[in-house]
């Protein structure tokens, strides 16, 4: 089952036209992987099991207008050496009309060296687990 996480619109997230900013559907999907690695990390400082955005992908399905109830769900969808592939669904409600849909991919850091790693055994295993 996807994790979800429920967003609220704000003022501020709103453009020109009165919907939600084409960035801000990044920012949501940023807001939902936020609260799905803290349920992993279990209290861990991110440094400890952190990583970077190496991708992102986003399309488009309709515009989120205020007081529209997003919720964005996600799910790992591929695990690889040191990173891994989340693909994002941002509805209107549990399982209401199609916001948007997105993918991003998350390397591993090191954060000492700056470098990727390779995912830790524990790590790759919640991973395929959330699959």
């Amino acid at each position: 089952m996807p994790f979800s996480h429920p967003i609220e619109v704000r003022f501020s997230d709103l453009d020109a036209m009165g919907h939600v900013n084409n960035a801000v559907v990044v920012s949501f999907m940023e807001q939902a992987r936020f609260q799905w690695w803290r349920t992993f990390l279990g209290g861990r400082k991110f440094q400890e099991e952190g990583f970077l955005i190496a991708r992102a992908e986003v399309d488009y399905r309709m515009p989120i207008l205020l007081g529209d109830d997003v919720r964005v769900e996600l799910h790992c969808t591929k695990v690889g050496n040191s990173s891994f592939e989340l693909s994002y669904r941002l509805t209107k409600g549990l399982d209401g009309e199609l916001f948007a849909e997105g993918k991003t991919v998350q390397v591993m850091l090191d954060f000492a060296t700056q470098r990727p790693k390779p995912l830790a055994p524990a790590t790759r295993e919640w991973l395929a687990a959330q699959d």
